[in-house]
């Protein structure tokens, strides 16, 4: 909906999509609730979104990036230096494995303490980077929002660094 205030809209997934943007008893729909301070529940095949239309568009841009990911392995999203609702971090390359870990769990860690939907992503050049999606921004020293998940993300980094140079490479 292109509505201002309170709006509602709805997707409709196919079989492959539905699991996957549902999660395992439900956790993906609530992720993405939370960080997009939206009331999202699904009736069979459809996704009904409703909250602000910034809310909303947050939500339904996770849903269609994860959806896009699932089905290609990974997801393109070319502009976000415009949206006040997602945050943009490079990883380095040899950080990646160690910042998402096995299977996503550190992500989901980052998003559970925080209040988060983050993913990686490619962006206009191909390049790869972590998306951190919410509507609260957080602050530099608040527990909860995108600037929270950005230092825990950052805490990451600065580990797997430390310990590379302990070892000597």
């Amino acid at each position: 909906s292109d509505e201002k205030g309170f709006a509602t809209d709805r997707m409709i997934f196919r079989d492959d999509e539905l699991s996957y943007a549902l999660g395992k008893e439900g956790s993906t729909r609530k992720k993405l609730a939370l960080a997009g301070h939206v009331i999202l529940e699904y009736v069979g095949h459809v996704c009904f979104m409703a909250g602000t239309l910034s809310e909303g568009t947050t939500a339904g841009e996770a849903i269609s990036g994860l959806a896009a990911a699932q089905r290609r392995g990974s997801v393109t999203v070319k502009d976000v230096a415009e949206r006040d609702d997602c945050t943009e971090m490079h990883i380095p390359d040899n950080c990646k494995g160690w910042v998402t870990g096995n299977r996503g769990s550190e992500l989901r860690r980052v998003e559970q303490e925080t209040g988060t939907f983050m993913f990686m992503a490619l962006d206009a050049r191909g390049e790869e980077r972590l998306l951190i999606f919410g509507a609260n921004t957080g602050g530099k020293n608040e527990n909860g929002g995108r600037m929270h998940a950005e230092r825990l993300v950052n805490e990451m980094v600065q580990e797997k660094i430390r310990n590379d140079d302990r070892r000597g490479g």
